[in-house]
């Protein structure tokens, strides 16, 4: 049976072949580099299928003038729509009405549960997170919006505790320190990304939503972002050891530069990498162009 893991990695983009600048051509990345066959995740890295892996260079920008934002990115990764074009602009970070308006009509996680496929988001959200969703006071992202389009529940605390989700920083450390949860087991990245692996076993399609590494590119030093970057690496590694390409399609796919390039704080023009892994991977592939392209080609891949 066909099943669908996607790792989204917020505000990574393919930058220039420069140590002193992206994070990515800095850090040491053995999984990763394993997976691209030695290319580098860069602007002038081509498309290519080789084995059971495919690498893709997408379009952030989609024929719309201006910097590419999450909002707008999320929703045509979700929606199959070139949603830039469709209101005339990007924008972000949080959908507009217009935005979540399309989103409520049609989405790839909408689509596939009419499909009778089941769907998950994989990140448990803390009690503060929550009761502001529910009361109303929390603008949810694109995908998370998405998701909730669904009806499935969002996981908490104590799906973390059963091993049932994943942290924002993979490990739960940032529960522990930040926000006083001394209970919470911490987990190895290994450990991650097998935990990942696993629960994808369980479900038609599972998501995470790593937001952490768009907030890097805003705020973080080059020293973070590096850090940063071989964390991810980390958890991707936790995931291939886990996975036989039987077990159906990794998807690594980002909305918009950032990260890559630490000369700005802001998003960039640049591609975003869009790898797959196992299962009908070159297929899958090939439908790709822009990011409009990703839920139309996944759903296709489901049946």
């Amino acid at each position: 049976m066909r099943r669908i893991l996607i790792l989204f990695v917020d505000g990574v983009g393919l930058g220039s072949d420069d140590a002193d600048t992206n994070p990515f051509v800095a850090a040491n990345l053995p999984n990763i580099t394993t997976l691209m066959s030695g290319r580098k995740l860069v602007s002038n890295q081509q498309a290519f299928s080789y084995n059971n892996f495919s690498f893709v260079p997408v379009d952030a920008c989609m024929g719309v003038d201006g910097m590419p934002q999450s909002a707008t990115g999320q929703a045509s990764i979700m929606t199959g729509v070139n949603v830039p074009a469709y209101i005339g602009k990007h924008w972000g970070p949080k959908p507009s009405e217009e935005i979540r308006s399309l989103l409520q009509s049609d989405n790839i996680l909408k689509v596939i549960c009419g499909n009778n496929h089941s769907v998950r988001l994989a990140n448990a959200y803390p009690p503060s997170f929550l009761q502001q969703l529910y009361s109303g006071r929390r603008l949810l992202s694109s995908i998370q919006f998405a998701f909730q389009t669904t009806g499935a529940r969002f996981c908490n605390i104590e799906d973390l505790r059963g091993g049932h989700a994943l942290a924002a920083d993979f490990t739960g450390e940032g529960l522990q320190s930040h926000l006083g949860f001394a209970d919470i087991p911490i987990l190895s990245l290994d450990a991650a990304g097998k935990r990942l692996a696993s629960l994808a076993q369980e479900t038609d399609l599972l998501l995470f939503d790593c937001w952490q590494t768009d907030v890097v590119g805003h705020r973080g030093t080059m020293s973070t972002a590096i850090d940063t970057v071989e964390r991810l690496d980390a958890v991707v590694g936790g995931i291939l050891v886990s996975w036989c390409e039987t077990d159906g399609l990794i998807v690594i796919v980002s909305d918009h530069g950032n990260l890559e390039d630490k000369t700005t704080r802001r998003h960039t023009r640049n591609k975003v990498p869009v790898l797959l892994f196992g299962d009908g991977h070159s297929s899958v592939a090939n439908a790709i162009n822009d990011l409009s392209d990703i839920a139309p080609a996944l759903i296709k891949y489901l049946g």
